[in-house]
């Protein structure tokens, strides 16, 4: 009788069906190509993504900004960006 309960405790946990609402069908399809393709459920996807992203959301650091690390702009407006930096941060015109 206990290893009964203890098999049902168990299914009740792991074997959980859900609805959830708002999910992009474009999306829905995508998650169900590629599932199919790893020969994996769409469940077993979900699980693993949503995994990934817990997992993710506790590992972020936020860094201070004295870690921020510089980096050479190369875009088209490169030389007038420290004037477009002023003119937003404080507030001069030229």
């Amino acid at each position: 009788m206990f290893k009964y309960y203890l098999y049902y405790m168990f299914t009740l946990v792991t074997d959980m069906n859900i609805t959830i609402r708002g999910i992009n069908p474009h999306f829905w399809r995508e998650v169900k190509i590629k599932a199919v393709k790893q020969g994996i459920t769409r469940g077993q996807a979900i699980n693993f993504a949503l995994h990934q992203w817990l997992q993710e959301k506790d590992k972020k650091k936020k860094k201070s900004f004295l870690e921020i690390e510089p980096f050479d702009y190369k875009g088209e407006d490169a030389k007038e960006l420290s004037m477009n930096v002023d003119d937003v941060l404080y507030g001069w015109k030229r």
